[in-house]
Formats: structure tokens, sequence, C-alpha cells
């Protein structure tokens, strides 16, 4: 009997200690921030990440404070900005996410992170362009321009996706590597929320990117404005393959 409870002991012991060096394998902070179009996601968006930390294996952790995002962040690999922007980060804050990326870690960009108020040019170029406007929700055609890259992997070379098609100024085309783009003939680029008609981008309109920056490594998406694609296992192991590629990715510029 003792000998049984004995060897329990050492299968709890040992699960345990496997668990919590196979969950350290990469730390992720997740900061969001309450807005007016995107609250809605938050919720959806940190239940996805608590399952997507259990089943990848890595730590993560949330936060919708700037105070505690500077706080924490040098301990974590990677950070993501999911909704969230330079617009409520002090100056100090901004110091603390260069010397994130100085130290060759890793950051993410979900969706309106590109749609800052208020200029910062380290930090529009952090993203890799600034968001100018997009038309009515819709459902267009995307292309894959790299199967390899780990975000997607799983996406076929043409994927039909619905979203706000984000439409881009100052974007840092000799910088990123685009990774998704959407087809502006497959929806309408013109249809706003008024009767003033968009321009769109033609024919190249980057939709996700990556690029190395200021010593440390840039992953961006626009994908990601509805709750129900924090549901959608594609669009997560899109998410989850740009975290991976900016934890354990290229390390030199």
């Amino acid at each position: 009997m003792k000998t049984r409870i004995l060897q329990l002991l050492c299968f709890i012991i040992l699960t345990f200690n496997t668990m919590a060096f196979a969950q350290d394998q990469f730390k992720v902070l997740l900061f969001t921030v309450q807005d007016t179009w995107h609250y809605e996601c938050i919720p959806s968006a940190v239940d996805a990440f608590h399952k997507m930390a259990a089943e990848q294996q890595f730590k993560f952790d949330w936060t919708q404070s700037p105070e505690d995002l500077a706080k924490k962040l040098p301990s974590y690999d990677v950070v993501v900005f999911l909704n969230a922007n330079a617009d409520n980060l002090t100056n100090e804050q901004i110091e603390v996410l260069k010397a994130h990326l100085n130290n060759g870690k890793g950051f993410v960009g979900v969706h309106s992170t590109s749609d800052s108020e208020i200029r910062n040019t380290w930090f529009d170029d952090l993203i890799g362009g600034v968001f100018k406007d997009h038309p009515q929700f819709q459902a267009a055609v995307l292309t894959n321009h790299d199967s390899n890259f780990p975000s997607n992997l799983h996406l076929p070379e043409k994927w039909l996706w619905s979203e706000e098609w984000y439409n881009f100024k100052s974007l840092k085309s000799d910088d990123i590597t685009v990774l998704l783009s959407v087809d502006e003939n497959t929806y309408d680029y013109q249809k706003g929320y008024d009767e003033i008609p968009l321009e769109g981008m033609g024919k190249n309109h980057p939709i996700a990117w990556y690029q190395l920056y200021d010593g440390g490594r840039s992953f961006y998406t626009t994908l990601g404005h509805k709750p129900e694609a924090f549901q959608n296992k594609m669009y997560l192991d899109h998410l989850f393959g740009g975290i991976y590629w900016a934890a354990k990715g290229e390390k030199k510029q």
C-alpha cells in the first residue's frame, strides 16, 4: 500500500513538473483596451488566449492597465496589443516597449492596433503602417503569400474571410514582408459609411505582415474585428503562428 502511495506521489510530482516546464516554453502578455468598436471582442479573445495557452503550452497573462503593462513587460517574451495602441501609453511606457524590442523580444499587433489617433513615429513604424479607413464589413478573398511562415502554414493559397478591410497610409512597403493581401476585385472597396466613396489601395493591399524592427520582431494582422473570429480555429492558428514567430523567430536584423 505504501509503495503504491509513493508511486502515485512520484507520478503527481513528475506530471506537475513536466507541465510547469512545458507551459514556460515562452511567455505572452496580452494588452487590451476598452473602446467603442471592439469591446465585445475582449471577453472572447481572453477566453481564446487561455485555451490557446493551455493547448500550446505557453505562459499567458492579460492586462488592461498601461501601468501594469510597463511593470510586467520585462518578464515576457512577447507582448500582444489586441485592439490597443499607443494612445493610452505615456512616453515612459513607450520607452519600456522600446526596451522590450531592443532586447530582441517580440511584438504582435491585432486589428485596430494600427488605428492610433496620436502620432508616435516609433510606434507607427513598429506596426508597419497607419490605419486610414475601411469599407463596411464584407467577405473577400485573401491571398497567402508565404505558406512556410508559421501564421500561414495551415492556410490555403486563397482564403475567403469576412472582415473590415483596412486601408493604410505611411505603409513601410520596403521594410515589411507581406503575408496576406486582399483582392479588391472580390469586395466593394468603395462602400463606406456615408455617400463619399472610399479609394481602396489597388492591386497591392496588404492585410498581414511581419518585420524585424529595432532589434526585435513585429507581426501584425488586421484580422479579428468580430468576437466570432476568436472562436474560429483557422484564425486562431494564424494568430498563434504570429505569436510563435515573434517569440522564436529570427534574432538578428
